[in-house]
């Protein structure tokens, strides 16, 4: 039974989920229909991961009740989409991309933490943060191709706009608690085995550019590229509620994620080969099934400290993130300027092999470490 608390946090990120599938995965194409070339698109970008990984450490140190920061995080989206109506300056618009992510996430995923029992951590987690997204991402981004088809991008902006506004509203009735304990460095192997596996985590994401620029070179369209997204979420919703819903079984966990990063690999080694729409759908199977068993991660990664981190954990799981996902951007613009897709997807599978011995050593001192919800 989900507690009210959660219940209000569900209608918040689902109206915010929504919102960022109408426009997030056609952001890159804007950027460049609008005369941005792939360096300066990365460089919104590096920004962008310099915002997410530094604001959260500052903001948990200075700011009394960190997860309020989430309604900070939902309006300064809202204000993103309108300087995407404006501004055209690349650091202008990475700074401000930056700000939006970088607090709304940490805020959102302590919420997930606290308001989650230890017993249920990873169906709650999955529901609010892999089930509703996925739910999102079918209707949103079919809805978004649409607005870009008939009245061109300002007119998705500004939809978007409004909507952020909304969710704004609501998250201003949760129930936020302040945060005793600041910033504070746990000191154990597990969580240096957690940092280098985000650190890996964020090198092989390749849906802020690479991903987006290969499905509309695919598709043809933006309706097209939404289209494909809409229906491959579909597969995806599937497959994400069935194995999430046995995925509470602790002893499992890492060998879940063992399981999602096999699943990713085999998905990335096949993408960049995919020639039609038909064929991406299909595929979308194996990164569903991916998402599904990875989310576990996350949530042994919960468990596997005391509540008086949980805080600080997150903060650095963003700087993890932001370590890879810059380094990331030498291959994209390297390969991405090429369309060299298939090379770049490939190196990227060949990357995520490297979470595999990590996940195996944790299973080896998790157990000593784990603290007591």
């Amino acid at each position: 039974m989900l507690s009210r608390s959660v219940k209000t946090l569900a209608v918040v990120v689902s109206i915010f989920f929504f919102t960022s599938n109408l426009s997030g995965m056609f952001l890159p194409v804007y950027f460049r229909d609008s005369g941005m070339s792939i360096a300066e698109i990365v460089e919104i970008l590096f920004f962008t991961f310099l915002v997410i990984g530094l604001l959260p450490l500052v903001l948990l140190n200075f700011v009394k009740n960190f997860e309020r920061i989430i309604s900070v995080g939902i309006f300064t989206t809202m204000l993103f989409n309108v300087a995407l109506l404006y501004v055209k300056h690349p650091i202008v618009l990475g700074l401000a991309q930056g700000v939006g992510t970088a607090t709304f996430w940490p805020s959102f995923n302590l919420l997930q933490f606290r308001l989650s029992e230890s017993a249920v951590r990873a169906r709650t987690i999955s529901f609010l943060s892999s089930i509703i997204p996925s739910i999102a991402s079918i209707v949103g981004p079919a809805v978004g191709g649409l607005i870009v088809e008939g009245f061109q991008f300002q007119s998705l902006f500004m939809v978007s706009v409004v909507l952020y506004f909304v969710a704004f509203l609501l998250s201003i009735s949760l129930h936020f608690e302040p945060e005793v304990y600041r910033f504070s460095m746990p000191k154990s192997r597990i969580f240096v085995i957690f940092f280098m596996t985000f650190m890996i985590l964020g090198l092989t994401e390749s849906y802020w550019l690479a991903y987006p620029f290969f499905l509309f070179n695919v598709s043809g369209t933006v309706l097209n590229m939404g289209l494909v997204l809409a229906l491959s979420a579909v597969l995806v919703s599937i497959v994400t509620f069935l194995v999430n819903w046995v995925s509470d079984v602790k002893r499992a966990r890492v060998s879940f994620a063992v399981i999602g990063t096999v699943l990713h690999v085999f998905w990335y080694f096949a993408i960049g080969f995919a020639s039609t729409t038909y064929q991406i759908v299909a595929l979308s199977l194996l990164s569903g099934l991916s998402s599904a068993f990875s989310v576990s991660w996350f949530a042994h990664y919960g468990d596997s400290f005391g509540k008086q981190h949980y805080a600080s954990i997150l903060v650095l799981m963003e700087m993890g993130l932001m370590i890879g996902r810059i380094i990331n951007l030498v291959p994209t613009f390297v390969l991405i300027s090429e369309a060299n897709f298939a090379s770049y997807f490939m190196l990227l599978g060949m990357i995520s092999l490297s979470l595999i011995p990590f996940y195996f050593a944790s299973k080896k001192v998790g157990t000593k470490n784990i603290a007591k919800a």
